[in-house]
């Protein structure tokens, strides 16, 4: 069972302008969801995926504490003075591209509820505009004891989600990295968990698999990269280092412009893996058609993990340079469930459903599930649990240094999912 107090992004809203109103009308700062959304009897039994295996069968034996109250936090960058409403006739309600996936993760969150609510303990879900701001997020913090808080999605942002890190890890309060690509606010502080795997590590680990594989000795890798982009010159380095580090001498960086002649870098007499850090749709088709222009030449493309969840993506032509991505969830992992979310959410608004729902649903149900299960003091003997979400399979491997020190733990699923014209599919 939940319970949810003032929260301004109700569930029972039925249209995204609805949402907005309540984001207007009421105080951001500190507000919980609704207490109607739990207490309402609900007629409809809906079943809670239990594993047949208790996953904390192995931990039995200590003695961790469970709660029957659990109050968890969410630091958003919602950022509500960019939002502007519309009349509902001639002026549309108008927000930054930001601001509307966020509010799409929240109502993945408000989603869950229906299950939460069915769960043994219940739970006070707060949420906080912390405008991607750091005096607003230090003053949020000053308050965060005030609420007993167990548990706590960080702010989507490196610089904010690092000072939110120093309070739990002085706390000890687990803390949930659901849309930062970065390790630094998650390093040395166990009690941090990150649910998506950064950037660097998946194109490092297709990569590896490429330098390792007999079959593709014979493979130049190129990564082409945008060079105006911080990230993406990191990753870059991020690569350069370990391509030195392993000597193998087949990596070849390529930063990305309109007039870039691939060609020029070709060696015709071997094969070439273009690995491609963009995700823009356009510039994603400019650049593939610049490589199948490279034909007859064997090249294969290996993509950003965004490029599955892009429909307008050349998908003739990714199927046809064998294109293949990493991604840490995959649309087809729970399709009943999946369909359930995206009913859900269209009955809330307009827009089309996005990946960001699906990551705030699964977000709230693996924290709920597991401190619902557990108890408070999960966060440090977690990596032999494993969650199946919407989309997200969550299985949290601990990441150490070269001095055994504990780094983070992090989502260590991957799927390799391969191109076809009809869309992306799991490698087999």
């Amino acid at each position: 069972m939940i319970s949810v107090r003032n929260h301004p992004l109700q569930l029972n809203g039925n249209s995204m302008k609805q949402i907005l109103f309540f984001l207007l009308i009421f105080n951001i700062a500190v507000s919980n969801a609704q207490d109607k959304v739990a207490d309402e009897d609900d007629d409809t039994k809906i079943e809670v995926n239990v594993p047949v295996v208790n996953p904390y069968a192995y931990l039995d034996s200590i003695n961790y504490s469970r709660k029957k109250m659990y109050n968890v936090a969410f630091l958003l960058p919602i950022s509500v003075y960019k939002i502007s409403l519309g009349d509902g006739k001639e002026r549309p309600t108008s927000m930054p591209q930001e601001t509307r996936e966020v509010l799409g993760f929240w109502e993945g969150v408000n989603i869950a509820f229906a299950k939460i609510k069915n769960m043994n303990a219940k739970f006070n879900f707060h949420i906080w505009d912390n405008e991607k701001n750091d005096t607003t997020t230090a003053n949020i913090i000053e308050g965060l004891p005030n609420y007993k808080i167990d548990a706590v999605i960080a702010p989507f942002h490196t610089k904010q989600a690092l000072m939110v890190s120093e309070y739990c890890k002085n706390n000890k309060i687990p803390m949930f990295l659901a849309q930062n690509p970065s390790d630094v606010p998650a390093k040395n502080n166990p009690y941090s968990f990150k649910f998506h795997v950064p950037k660097n590590r998946l194109f490092y680990d297709y990569y590896l698999k490429t330098v390792t594989s007999y079959a593709d000795k014979n493979t130049d890798i190129f990564f082409v990269f945008d060079g105006l982009n911080k990230s993406e010159r990191k990753v870059a380095n991020y690569l350069k280092y370990m391509s030195e580090k392993d000597g193998s001498k087949r990596l070849k960086l390529l930063e990305y412009s309109s007039d870039l002649v691939l060609k020029n870098y070709l060696d015709t007499t071997r094969n070439s893996l273009f690995m491609i850090s963009y995700y823009n749709t356009a510039t994603v088709n400019e650049i593939l058609q610049k490589i199948d222009n490279l034909q007859p030449y064997n090249v294969k493309v290996f993509g950003h993990n965004l490029w599955s969840t892009n429909s307008k993506l050349n998908m003739e032509l990714l199927e046809k340079l064998q294109a293949r991505v990493f991604t840490d969830f995959y649309y087809g992992n729970n399709k009943p469930l999946l369909n359930e979310v995206k009913s859900s959410y269209s009955s809330l608004t307009k827009d089309n459903s996005v990946s960001d729902v699906f990551l705030g649903y699964d977000v709230a149900m693996y924290v709920a599930e597991v401190l619902d299960r557990y108890g408070i003091k999960f966060p440090l003997s977690l990596d032999k649990y494993r969650y199946n979400g919407v989309v997200t399979n969550v299985s949290m491997k601990p990441t150490y240094d070269g001095k055994s020190k504990l780094l983070f733990f992090e989502n260590s699923t991957k799927f390799l999912l391969k191109a076809t014209k009809d869309g992306w599919i799991l490698e087999e």
